[in-house]
Order: C-alpha cells, then structure tokens, then sequence
C-alpha cells in the first residue's frame, strides 16, 4: 500500500519502520510542521501526532477520499472530520533507543464505515499478529488500564532507581523480582500474585518505609498504595 505518516515521535518511528519492512511505500512527512506534502494518491494517511493535536491536523484531509486514521488510545474516532475515517492503535511502549518486534504488538482497529475495516485489517495483518476490532469506549478502558500497568508501574521503577542509585546498589539485582512478578500474573490473577507488607498491614515495616522516603510526594504514593491494597483484599 502507499502510506503518509504524519509525525516524528515514537509512535510514527517505529511505525514506519514496520511498515516499511513489510514492502508498503512510506512517505514519512513530518509532525505539524511537514518536511515534504501529503502525496494525493495515498491508501491511507496514518496520524501519529500528539492527541490534542489529532482533530486540527485531521482537518487538512477533509477532503482526502483516503481512509485517515489517527494512533491514539483514547481520543474518539469522530475527532476525525474525514469522509473515511478510523483508528489504529498500537498498546505498546515505544522508545526511540529500543527495537520492538511489531509482530507481537495488539492493534486496535476502529473504523466508521464498515467497508473501510478490510483495508485497515490487511494493513494490520501485514505488520502484527495480534489485531482486532474495538469500539472506542472499550478502547478508552484499554488505554487506561495500559497507563496503569504501563507508566505508572514505570514511575515506580523510577523511584525505586533513585533510592538504589542514592545507596550505590546496582538496579538490575531488581530484576528477577520484576520478572517473578510478570510471570505469576500469567497464571495467577493480580489480586491472587499480590504480596507485601501492605497486604498483611504490617505497620511497622510500613511506617520505616515511609521514614526512608524523604520526598513528600513519594510517602503519599506508598501511603495511597497501601491503604488501596488494604482495602483490596480485606473485602
């Protein structure tokens, strides 16, 4: 197929190479300020832009007979002004230093007029192994639980590192424990795999911990954290 991607971050990075590697012609045109035109004889136009951005950007297409799709998890279909118009969307974290194999990244597929799903369906089959149809309220909860178990688990990390970093402990001996803690979730329920002082409110060992936390914010996420996991489980 012959593609126009707009936009220069993560998304549009690994996308175009993707897609590029599976034999489509990709005219990378930049983000809002282009490096080259839209080509008018395009299948589909791909906009990988930032998600307040996507409804003004949608708008210089308008007129496109192409099917317009945009990239974003949780910004509606109808941001879109175009005649034929969708969404594709990668659950996935993308770094520009990291590869990731496309083939095993979900892609969510809207469209708003049934004849336009065959096209962006085969586009997906062509890079992913994992696709199907989702409506867009569904997939606003699916973007939501990705942050959640995404960049907040992140965050996490981050602190984690900072606190290590501070004492001279190398950061990897974390790492069987993540892995552990990644792998249970495939057999068991995240509510079952849960452990930790929390679960069994163990205060004492609560209250050092917020001790070592000199950052207010970071003593209100363990606080938080922990009375959520108590009043999780004690239902």
């Amino acid at each position: 197929m012959k593609i126009a991607i707009i936009g220069k971050g993560r998304v549009a990075t690994h996308l175009s190479r993707a897609l590029t590697c599976v034999g489509h012609i990709v005219t990378e045109c930049g983000g809002r300020q282009r490096v080259c035109p839209v080509p008018m004889d395009v299948d589909i136009i791909i906009l990988a832009v930032k998600d307040d951005a996507i409804a003004t950007v949608a708008t210089e297409f308008s007129d496109r007979n192409c099917l317009v799709v945009h990239t974003s998890g949780s910004v509606p279909m109808d941001a879109l002004t175009c005649r034929h118009r969708g969404v594709l969307y990668p659950m996935q974290t993308f770094s520009i230093e990291r590869e990731v194999d496309f083939r095993k990244v979900p892609l969510f597929l809207e469209t708003s007029n049934e004849k336009d799903m065959p096209l962006l369906t085969e586009l997906a089959a062509s890079v992913s192994d994992v696709y199907m149809p989702m409506e867009g309220e569904k997939r606003r909860v699916m973007h939501l639980a990705a942050v959640l178990c995404c960049n907040f688990t992140n965050h996490l990390y981050d602190i984690a590192y900072g606190l290590m970093a501070k004492e001279g402990i190398p950061f990897d001996v974390l790492f069987p424990l993540i892995e552990e803690t990644c792998a249970k979730i495939r057999t068991l329920t995240p509510h079952e795999a849960q452990t930790g002082p929390a679960i069994r409110w163990d205060e004492k060992v609560m209250s050092w911990h917020m001790d070592m936390l000199q950052e207010p914010r970071y003593r209100e996420i363990y606080r938080l954290m922990s009375e959520s996991i108590r009043a999780s489980h004690s239902k």
